[in-house]
């Protein structure tokens, strides 16, 4: 409100008689501004968000902050922006432990896991009604996301359903004579040719390679083996399904390629970092990365250090033929806000912004000077582009491409989209209870650490069996009963 404004309301005020009226008159400017800071007086709103350091890329970040505070201010919001680094360690362990402890308090945070702990102590602020009354957003939220908010309202990720999708170099896979087979018809035992012939070809060091768990190999071999959701019925009962027959069946597999150096024998001690390398580099042949983004990325670096674009590989065929199942119990990641923040308007305000059209454009194409030109009303995408990705919402939904001159999305990166959607299969999970977090937690210890000996050849695939018992002793038998209340 600027000091004429102010002195105007101040005689309403006084006069008393003309106060409704002058209530009136603030109505349309408040509406306009949504009531959030001033020219020259902008509400300060703070933003923590794994691999945005503003130690490590002050430059861009301080000209991203800028833009988003001018394009924010064109439609009658102000704030201040401040980008906040995040504590040293592993983001999705950290950061959690960080912000209950009070050692970080921003106001809008992205979390990247164990932040269900966080909501139950109201930590976390419900979003609900802040999208029932959004436009932006609304706009752009995907069916799954609508379905994961519905079941836990405290984070929104707007992307793409999260797929790990299989890739590899174009060129190596047209020299392959198994890859049309693969094609045709990707079995497990189609794939294990495939991976036979990259090994023994001489192609490649390793078939396939993984940053330190399975979750990129469970993408492509999960339903082929019949874990086709995270909670299964098998003999009658609900269960988790790592502890099945099929999750058995699927480790020996892994154990298999392992053995005969098919899967990276130093898997276990790679990091996303050392793995993406081993995969530029030509050390491993086949690496899974999350549909459009993160493949669009691959590819870029691919083309950088290879010249060549990448394949899009289908998931194996067997039980069921799909990519991981979707889990919409809740987001495994995004943006929350802090339920003790004093500016959740303004947060959300922000949110809301990167998700119109103005935000779009600034999140998906970069910065002006650096990513991409104006020249004749067209943003030309610059050699810089492919370096850029979205520090908000890594979707294409709500962003104008018609005045765009270049490749905002690889086709590798849209095939991995398609495919994604091709082959979709919706999740069976349940939100556990706090007093079961425990339980469960322990539970996925027990299961990281056998199915790592098994595939290592550290212990034989009899012990499964002993796995399961002590899954079951852990808090796998009480949770099944807890799950038949609840699932019928």
């Amino acid at each position: 409100m600027n000091k004429k404004v102010f002195v105007v309301l101040a005689v309403l005020l006084v006069l008393g008689g003309m106060l409704m009226a002058a209530g009136s008159k603030e109505a349309a400017p408040a509406a306009k501004t949504g009531g959030i800071g001033e020219p020259g007086k902008p509400v300060t709103v703070t933003y923590l968000c794994k691999d945005v350091d503003p130690i490590t890329d002050a430059q861009q970040l301080g000209l991203l902050e800028k833009a988003i505070e001018e394009g924010m201010a064109k439609q009658g919001t102000y704030i201040d922006l401040v980008i906040l680094s995040a504590p040293t360690g592993s983001y999705a362990t950290v950061v959690p432990i960080a912000y209950r402890t009070g050692q970080i308090n921003p106001d809008l945070i992205y979390f990247q896991g164990n932040d269900q702990p966080l909501a139950q102590e109201g930590l976390l602020e419900d979003l609900t009604p802040y999208v029932e009354k959004s436009v932006n957003v609304k706009k752009i939220m995907g069916d799954h996301t609508k379905a994961a908010m519905k079941n836990y309202p405290y984070l929104m990720w707007l992307a793409p359903a999260r797929v790990q999708i299989p890739v590899m170099r174009s060129d190596w896979f047209a020299k392959l004579k198994t890859g049309k087979a693969l094609l045709e018809n990707p079995t497990v035992d189609n794939y294990y040719a495939f991976f036979k012939e990259i090994k023994e070809s001489g192609m490649a060091r390793w078939a396939i390679t993984t940053d330190g768990g399975i979750l990129k190999l469970d993408s492509v071999f999960n339903h082929a083996f019949g874990l086709t959701a995270t909670i299964v019925k098998e003999n009658g009962k609900w269960v988790y399904s790592n502890a099945t027959k099929a999750s058995r069946d699927k480790l020996a597999f892994y154990a298999k390629l392992y053995k005969e150096g098919l899967l990276d024998n130093e898997y276990v001690t790679k990091t996303w970092e050392t793995m993406e390398q081993s995969f530029y580099e030509g050390s491993a042949a086949f690496v899974s990365g999350t549909a459009g983004d993160v493949v669009n990325v691959y590819n870029n670096k691919m083309k950088e250090t290879q010249g060549v674009d990448l394949f899009v590989l289908p998931p194996a065929k067997g039980v069921s033929q799909a990519y991981q199942s979707i889990d919409v119990t809740k987001e495994s990641r995004g943006f929350a806000i802090n339920a003790d923040s004093k500016v959740k308007d303004a947060a959300w305000a922000l949110l809301e912004y990167m998700a119109g059209p103005e935000g779009r454009k600034l999140d998906k194409l970069g910065l002006e000077g650096i990513h991409y030109t104006v020249e004749g009303g067209k943003y030309v995408l610059t050699k810089q582009f492919p370096s850029w990705w979205a520090k908000f919402w890594p979707t294409m939904n709500g962003l104008d491409t018609s005045t765009v001159v270049g490749e905002v999305l690889s086709k590798p990166a849209i095939d991995s989209l398609d495919a994604a959607a091709k082959y979709f299969a919706p999740d069976t999970n349940v939100l556990l209870p706090e007093d079961l977090l425990p339980a469960k937690d322990a539970m996925d210890k027990l299961y990281r650490e056998y199915s790592t000996d098994i595939i290592r050849g550290v212990r034989p695939i009899s012990d499964f069996d002993e796995f399961v018992t002590k899954w079951n002793a852990a808090g796998g038998t009480k949770i099944s009963d807890y799950l038949a209340t609840v699932l019928k």
